[in-house]
């Protein structure tokens, strides 16, 4: 404490040595510890002064972007200004040469900021073999994005496709940015597309020779697509030029086994591994350098990267790798370094903004309101036992998109429907009405009922894998339910959503998108209000709820997660007794994250 005081009694003296003589005149007359008070005051005042000044000049062009990457940002996404502070690094890091691991927040803007950074990273040439003079280079491709599905591509595409629009029309074609590649596309289902975005959409299939028609800048691709590539004909996959390989939602690819599970059943995960060896890891490993003492490791007997080097396949010189997720768990993390050999110590920029060895990072508590319903056999509709009172600030529709509150009887003719023949439109509604529904048709009365009282514009169901899509969504809209499945580029109501900003008006036929966790993962719906997820999580619970709660309250925004359950059921099977407490297994869950659940006004 003496010394603290000893420098404010020097910084004051400098102050008055340093000012006007006015000033210096005036504080000389002041008792000390009113000018040590004041003296605080000022410095607090200026350092909050300089922070204000840092935020509001940090721009996307201070940040790294070259210029006109900066100009088609802000004619194309008008409403994104600044970057937050991890996209800032994230694009520095991006733009050097360093490997990158990030770990950020559902929503935080991760796969936006490294597709700025990629789009400014320079183009790399070959020489032209036609040219013997050697002064006519042919652009390479420069980067590998590799993503866990192809709606991800697509949204990517989507992105770079409107900032590179030029008032509407571009005079360049949008593949020489950046072509996607996936398995089995259907042509015809793209034709409602741009022309230059059906032109960037490569497949791979029997008509290899037109699976990449140009070299892009990026390529966005699944792995089993750029393997299914490598096979049949690899000299149309030109990753020689290679400078960068980005692999957005890493740990939906890799599966590390839990230390800490018993030796019986991790033997059994290491023989599943060794077994099915990920696409991802026969990518990585043509690409970058594995110790030998590790290339046995998770049967890894496939072509080596040497291999590959010698038909001139793969860049010489070792490109930088970039890994990103919400849930970059610390064995996964490990596992980089060690069993995988991708990584080295010492060499990788981390950014973490939170460690989760035991916790997945998350700030859904903040963001969005969480909701858990119980449904009965008979059709009841309860919030589950322990749910908390909602904060009035959450207690209407209103905060969500600026409406007035619709209440349950307000609404209640518009939900339950005296109609009891279903509506078929073709052949394929009458094969589905006859397949089986392996969801409990009360389940779905319950959804149905709580998105037409609580949903106002557009909302996401998510189902477990297993679930039968196309007849869940056939037997909702025998409910009166607007809904679609999540497809990108095969229907519309899914891609007229992506790009679309939110509205503060009621839509008077909202929409329910219908998918899995693996085909929403990292997809951004700005106008999404509500999530709905079937049943409790399956696989690692934590991080598949993180990942699917994390579809709202992104950007600072509000949100509604909305998980509907049986209750409790016991049954007897073989003379055994099996008890299924759903409730239960979800009360758990959201205590080890941290999340308790609120009512839902509508029910009891």
């Amino acid at each position: 404490m003496p010394e603290r005081r000893r420098e404010r009694k020097n910084c004051a003296t400098r102050l008055q040595n340093n000012c006007c003589p006015l000033l210096r005149q005036r504080t000389q007359t002041l008792p000390k510890e009113t000018l040590h008070k004041a003296l605080g005051i000022y410095l607090l005042q200026s350092h909050c002064a300089l922070l204000y000044c840092n935020i509001k000049y940090c721009t996307f062009d201070t940040a790294g972007i070259t210029a006109p990457v900066a100009a088609s940002l802000r004619a194309a996404f008008p409403s994104v200004q600044q970057p937050t502070g991890m996209q800032k690094k994230l694009i520095r890091a991006t733009l050097g040469k360093q490997d990158v691991l990030l770990q950020d927040d559902t929503g935080s803007g991760k796969s936006f900021a490294v597709m700025l950074a990629l789009l400014s990273k320079p183009r790399v040439g070959t020489p032209n073999p036609e040219n013997s003079k050697g002064n006519d280079d042919i652009e390479g491709l420069t980067t590998l994005l590799i993503v866990p599905h192809r709606d991800l591509a697509y949204q990517y595409l989507h992105w770079i496709h409107h900032l590179t629009l030029s008032e509407g029309n571009s005079p360049f074609s949008l593949a020489k940015y950046a072509q996607v590649l996936v398995r089995r596309v259907n042509r015809t289902t793209l034709q409602d597309l741009p022309a230059r975005m059906q032109e960037a959409i490569g497949h791979v299939s029997a008509d290899r020779d037109k699976a990449l028609p140009h070299n892009p800048h990026i390529l966005i691709a699944t792995p089993n697509a750029v393997l299914d590539l490598v096979q049949r004909q690899p000299q149309l996959l030109r990753l020689s030029t290679l400078s960068t390989v980005v692999v957005d939602e890493v740990d939906a690819f890799l599966h590390v086994p839990n230390s800490k599970l018993p030796r019986e059943h991790k033997k059994a995960a290491q023989k599943k591994l060794d077994r099915h060896v990920p696409d991802l890891v026969r990518v990585l490993d043509a690409l970058f350098p594995t110790p030998r003492d590790k290339q046995q490791i998770f049967g890894r007997s496939h072509p080596s990267r040497n291999e590959f080097l010698k038909q001139g396949l793969v860049p010489v010189e070792r490109p930088q790798l970039i890994m990103l997720s919400a849930t970059l768990r610390t064995r996964l993390r490990s596992a980089l370094y060690g069993a995988f050999g991708w990584m080295q110590r010492g060499k990788v920029l981390k950014l973490i903004r939170k460690r989760s060895s035991a916790l997945p990072a998350h700030r859904l508590g903040r963001s969005a309101v969480h909701h858990v319903l119980v449904v009965s056999k008979t059709g009841d509709i309860k919030n589950i036992a322990g749910a908390r009172p909602l904060n009035p600030v959450h207690n209407a529709t209103a905060v969500l998109n600026g409406d007035a509150v619709v209440h349950h009887d307000e609404e209640e003719g518009n939900v339950f429907y005296d109609d009891d023949d279903p509506e078929l439109h073709d052949d394929a509604d009458k094969e589905l009405l006859k397949a089986p529904l392996n969801v409990d048709p009360a389940i779905l009365e319950a959804i149905a009922a709580t998105f037409a009282l609580d949903v106002p514009r557009v909302a996401l169901l998510v189902l477990p894998a297993t679930a039968a899509v196309r007849k869940i969504i056939f037997e909702l809209r025998q409910l009166r339910v607007n809904a679609h499945p999540f497809n990108l580029v095969e229907n519309a109501p899914s891609r007229s959503h992506l790009l679309s900003r939110s509205s503060d008006t009621r839509d008077e036929n909202p929409t329910l998108i219908v998918g899995t966790l693996a085909t929403i993962r990292g997809i951004d719906l700005p106008e999404l209000s509500h999530v709905f997820m079937l049943g409790t999580p399956e696989g690692r619970a934590g991080d598949a709820y993180l990942h699917v709660a994390g579809r709202v309250g992104r950007f600072g925004g509000q949100g509604k997660v909305i998980t509907v359950l049986e209750e409790r059921k016991v049954a007897k099977t073989g003379g055994k007794v099996v008890v299924t407490d759903d409730p239960r297994k979800m009360t758990i869950l959201l205590s080890r994250i941290g999340i308790k659940p609120a009512r839902l006004e509508h029910f009891d």
